[in-house]
């Protein structure tokens, strides 16, 4: 990636990068397992998820039901997120 990138696009691979730090630690490594998850959970998004079951969400975003993340299913946890955050900001006027 270029070293011109945008706030955003940084942000953008930020997000995809932290998701392939934490998986494979166990099981296949383009996915997250339970454990894997939590810790990603735990470490990475500490404030917005620190109401949150770990356990349950992991569920909830499991779609196919196998028990780990697929990028996609791990995605809708981010724009979630994204639509919460929305919630807490004023639109510019």
């Amino acid at each position: 990636m270029a070293s011109s990138q945008t706030e955003v696009e940084r942000a953008i691979v930020t997000i995809v990068q932290c998701f392939f730090d934490h998986a494979g630690d166990e099981g296949k490594k383009e996915t997250l397992s339970v454990n894997e998850f939590i810790k990603l959970s735990s470490k990475e998004l500490p404030h917005l998820m620190k109401d949150v079951s770990l356990e349950e969400k992991m569920k909830d975003l499991d779609i196919n039901r196998d028990n780990e993340l697929k990028f996609n299913e791990y995605w809708r946890l981010i724009g979630e997120l994204g639509k919460q955050i929305k919630k807490e900001i004023k639109p510019k006027k």
